[in-house]
């Protein structure tokens, strides 16, 4: 049996989500603003499903996934709670009717980004009673998808047109909420704020607007409209160093092995590929079954720490596919089968994954995405 998991505590999910509902509510106590908890990409990687589930029993209004295969996974263990996918179709695809079919049978919302996806869900939406949910999305600088906010009024109007759509929501995404400096979130803003002015002079107004990713919750209320989308918040973690502190927060993940095999070392001995490491006097070695296979980077090489017991040890030699070793010194108080924190926060001891996406130069959306399926994943306090 593998001893390396990932321990999902969901009291601490519960807490980061009343954290963000009193941060949100504070600004506006009199307001209803909706939540969508973003649970893409395996919620982050901490299990989409389960970690649903859990949303849902808080009080989550809505949930957010990536693409169509998620949210249809997602709605056969959900089957009540409103799904926006995020992604938008492919119209090439093999029997769109029968597809659109699918879509309309598990009740799911879908973001438009052009005039093309929604003529194309209308056109395959006119043998069914119900219409097609949809949310606009409005391209304010992201340049990923969306219409362009420059067209947006008029393939809006277009859009409004087309008979078998419901305009449930329009949202626009930040490309820098979590910086410090907030001049484009700001310019993005005002690009969003002037084109919903303009349609509301029309007579086309959305029952939901959203614009707040988790550092628009944080730091730019007049982005909240009546929904947010919190994504690392709810796992977590700040999603950049100009935001943090707004809110406290606990890490959900903690990632966790076992002392495996200790062995003894002498002086001038090298540990693992590539000889990256050379003893400096006899000394003892523990291995631990994770590697870059289970999600722990390779670039924590000779840079990382790990806790067992109550004490920190630094990884020595390459990080291997499937191990890791740690310098225990000349003499330890280690025994096999003890366990080994590798991410996360346990007795005052924080390896959080802010804190090694540091190390490897990336983010900590990256970091928990990486943790592999062969991990299981077990979930406290459920």
């Amino acid at each position: 049996m593998n001893p390396t998991r990932a321990e999902i505590d969901f009291s601490k999910l519960a807490f980061n989500v009343e954290q963000i509902r009193r941060h949100i509510h504070g600004e506006y106590p009199r307001r209803k603003i909706k939540i969508c908890g973003v649970v893409k990409a395996n919620a982050y990687g901490h299990g989409i499903e389960p970690v649903s589930k859990k949303l849902v029993e808080l009080g989550i209004d809505f949930l957010g996934v990536a693409n169509y295969d998620e949210a249809i996974k997602l709605r056969n263990e959900i089957p009540n709670t409103p799904i926006l996918v995020f992604g938008t179709l492919i119209h090439s695809k093999l029997e769109p009717a029968k597809y659109v079919s699918i879509l309309h049978k598990h009740n799911l919302t879908a973001t438009v980004a052009s005039y093309d996806t929604a003529k194309f869900i209308n056109d395959y939406s006119r043998r069914f009673k119900n219409k097609f949910k949809i949310h606009i999305e409005v391209d304010t600088g992201m340049r990923r998808i969306g219409l362009d906010y420059r067209r947006a009024y008029r393939n809006i109007m277009r859009i409004a047109a087309l008979r078998n759509l419901e305009l449930e929501g329009i949202f626009t995404h930040f490309a820098s909420s979590e910086e410090k400096n907030k001049s484009f979130s700001r310019l993005q803003l005002t690009r969003f704020y002037k084109l919903l002015g303009d349609l509301k002079k029309a007579g086309i107004e959305f029952p939901i607007i959203h614009a707040a990713n988790s550092g628009g919750v944080l730091d730019l209320k007049d982005s909240y409209f009546n929904m947010v989308r919190p994504g690392l918040l709810l796992y977590g973690y700040y999603p950049g160093s100009g935001v943090r502190n707004k809110i406290e927060l606990k890490p959900i993940m903690n990632l966790k092995s076992k002392v495996t095999y200790i062995k003894k070392i002498e002086e001038g001995e090298s540990v693992s590929y590539n000889r990256k490491f050379f003893a400096k006097k006899p000394e003892f070695i523990g291995s631990i079954p994770i590697g870059y296979g289970d999600g722990y980077w390779r670039r924590l090489t000779n840079r990382s720490k790990v806790q067992i017991g109550k004490k920190l040890y630094r990884q020595v030699g390459a990080v291997t596919m499937d191990w890791i070793m740690v310098e225990l010194g000349s003499r330890y108080n280690i025994a096999i089968g003890d366990d080994v924190l590798l991410m996360g926060e346990d007795n005052g001891v924080n390896l959080g994954a802010d804190k090694l996406a540091k190390m490897c130069g990336t983010i900590p959306y990256e970091i928990l995405c990486a943790v592999a399926d062969r991990v299981e994943r077990v979930y406290l306090n459920y």
